[in-house]
Order: structure tokens, then sequence, then C-alpha cells
């Protein structure tokens, strides 16, 4: 019994040294073809996404009010005494008034009273 093993092969070139038109361009197509799923399925929705998030984060900076639970990005929680353009000044203790001047960008989220509202409104 004879076996026949059948080769996947280019087709030989023609013998004046011409390959078939469009050779040479398929891997090309390939590649777009792949970028562009790629885009479609991976970029395009992490961004999308970044940007939801950014715009959550600059809505939560920008409605900061005294007397917010608020938690620094260094875990630092503490109750929101007096907002300025830049800064915000946090009381960490209550009983001894200590107080911590850190940059509006710092704070991570709103937590606490209330906060659990704000986290409500997220859901």
């Amino acid at each position: 019994m004879k076996t026949y093993a059948l080769i996947a092969a280019e087709p030989a070139p023609k013998p004046d040294g011409e390959q078939q038109p469009g050779a040479n361009y398929n891997w090309l197509i390939m590649m777009v073809l792949v970028f562009g799923v790629f885009y479609l399925l991976v970029w395009r929705p992490q961004s999308k996404k970044r940007k939801d998030e950014e715009k959550k984060r600059q809505d939560m900076l920008t409605s900061l009010q005294k007397s917010a639970h608020v938690v620094t990005i260094g875990g630092i929680h503490g109750i929101v005494a007096s907002v300025g353009e830049d800064e915000v000044v946090l009381k960490i203790d209550e009983k001894s008034d200590v107080r911590m001047r850190v940059s509006r960008s710092a704070i991570h989220q709103v937590i606490g009273p209330e906060g659990e509202e704000e986290k409500k409104k997220e859901q």
C-alpha cells in the first residue's frame, strides 16, 4: 500500500522569473486586517473606558465639598475642612485638631456618610 503526502507549497515561479500578480501583497493585507481587529477589540474599548473613568474622577473632584469623608491616594482617611482651587485641607484627628493640606488631585475617593450616596449614584 502506497502512501502519498501532499505538501502545500507556493506555486513555482514562472520560467522567466516573474511571480504571480498580487502575491507580494498578501502578507500586507493580512497584517492590516490583524491590526484592524486588534484596534477594534482592544485599543478602542480601553481608551473609551479610560476616558469615562477620568471623567468620573474629575466630576468627583469638582463636586468635593466641606465635611465630606475622603481617602487620599496614600491611604490617609480624613474629613474635608476646606476646599481651595488646587488644594484641600483635611481634618485627620478631631480630638487634637490635626489638619493636613493635600493637593486636590491626591484625593482618591469620597467615602463615609456623605460618600455612601456617591457610591450608590455610581452603581
